[in-house]
């Protein structure tokens, strides 16, 4: 059974702008599930230390254990316990999560989050996550990982792209126009 909601998510390289722009559909009221924390939740729960290679080789076991769509089964679980029509999934990967999703909700529409890679560097540094990179190498190394998994693929089924180099008040422009034009869709 479809879920009576519209679902935008977010996909695009690390450091691409996909936190900045969930923050900016929480700021606006809407619930914002983010895939990467479901993998940090499980590291969790496992007592694993957060670091990136950790949280790779957590994600690809989460994966191999429970199937290619075990992140995006874990989304939908929490999308049946939000309120309101539309919600906001952060951190799409595969072309099977998306079109699990596309099956599950009764609008799904996947936006594209691009920038230069120094400029990604730049900002995942800034930010200081434990398993964000701490080398523009590693940064080469962790897309090379999304890329195993499929991101290269489902970037090019993207219904919307948002380039967000520079000042991010035009991505954020973008993206909140999507989001209004979402919320006026009958789910």
């Amino acid at each position: 059974m479809k879920l009576c909601k519209i679902g935008v998510g977010l996909t695009g390289y690390p450091g691409a702008g996909k936190t900045l722009l969930a923050a900016e559909a929480s700021r606006m009221g809407l619930p914002v599930l983010n895939m990467g924390d479901v993998v940090r939740e499980e590291a969790d729960k496992r007592g694993v230390e957060p670091t990136r290679e950790n949280m790779t080789r957590l994600m690809f076991k989460l994966r191999e254990e429970e199937g290619p769509l075990a992140v995006a089964r874990r989304i939908l679980d929490k999308c049946r316990r939000v309120e309101g029509k539309l919600v906001v999934i952060d951190g799409l990967r595969t072309v099977d999560e998306l079109r699990l999703f596309k099956e599950s909700f009764k609008r799904f529409i996947l936006v594209m989050v691009d920038a230069p890679r120094e400029e990604r560097f730049r900002r995942l540094h800034k930010r200081g996550r434990s398993d964000d990179p701490k080398t523009l190498e590693e940064l080469v190394d962790r897309d090379r990982a999304e890329e195993t998994l499929g991101l290269g693929e489902l970037m090019k089924k993207a219904d919307r792209l948002i380039v967000n180099s520079g000042p991010p008040e035009k991505a954020l422009k973008t993206f909140r126009a999507i989001l209004e034009e979402a919320s006026r869709l009958d789910p």
